[in-house]
């Protein structure tokens, strides 16, 4: 069984009750967190402390993706009941960004409470029993997608992506597709290389042959009917949009 919530799918910055991207992954007792941008960390202390994190997964360098590991550092340093330190699986320069806004001596401490670990496209690993695979995403920073697979189940998180065959071949028969759907409307309007529409996630989906998709990352001046209403035209199979705290089961 995996079980996914919704930490935050605001995309760049938080909206009203929306954190910004945030998703804690649950399987037996594993917890995993993807993800952890501004106020989505208050949303996972309701159900998991930050000392029972099993692992954290960083997709991209970005601050609305990452941002709320600065206070998750200064909880766990100044808790008495942390006993290990938690793997942080991160994108390359994460680690620079986070430890350049500490200053010199809580910098060197933030490897004290996080073992950090970079990976990119191609990289496997096993949290307890879970496997965890990555690719390449197309975006304007270092960044990369993740299949979560246990027992015959999955889900893959786009992270911030344009798309493109790495995902697909990522999202290949997924049970839940949480796919970044920043924008609506025509992609030529837009910067390329950055963020999806509602139709391109919908793309992706259909190409992908997925389960479910969950739409996230919607930009705050983004109209959240339209890029529903987009992707429902493009692919159709169940589609939604992520609301924070909301809870999937994947059994």
């Amino acid at each position: 069984m995996l079980e996914l919530t919704i930490l935050g799918s605001a995309g760049s910055h938080p909206g009203v009750g929306r954190a910004c991207s945030g998703y804690l992954v649950r399987s037996g007792g594993t917890a995993v967190l993807l993800d952890a941008g501004n106020g989505s960390t208050a949303n996972l202390q309701r159900s998991v402390a930050y000392r029972d994190l099993d692992a954290v997964v960083i997709s991209h360098r970005h601050v609305d993706h990452c941002i709320d590991l600065i206070g998750a550092y200064y909880a766990l340093r100044f808790d008495p009941s942390l006993a290990r330190r938690i793997p942080l699986y991160a994108a390359a320069e994460v680690h620079e960004l986070l430890t350049g806004l500490l200053s010199r001596d809580t910098a060197l401490a933030f490897d004290e409470v996080f073992e950090h670990l970079e990976v990119s496209a191609g990289d496997h690993l096993e949290i307890d029993a879970l496997t965890l695979r990555f690719a390449a995403s197309v975006h304007t920073a270092p960044t990369v997608s993740t299949r979560i697979e246990i027992g015959g189940r999955s889900l893959v998180y786009s992270g911030d992506s344009a798309g493109g065959p790495e995902l697909v071949e990522l999202a290949r028969g997924t049970d839940l597709l949480l796919c970044e759907a920043t924008w609506a409307g025509d992609p030529a309007d837009y910067p390329p290389g950055m963020h999806l529409t509602g139709t391109g996630a919908g793309e992706i989906a259909r190409e992908a042959g997925v389960g479910r998709l969950v739409l996230t990352h919607v930009a705050g001046g983004t109209d959240r009917a339209q890029v529903l209403a987009e992707a429902r035209a493009a692919f159709t199979g169940p589609t939604e949009l992520a609301e924070d705290l909301h809870t999937y089961l994947l059994v």
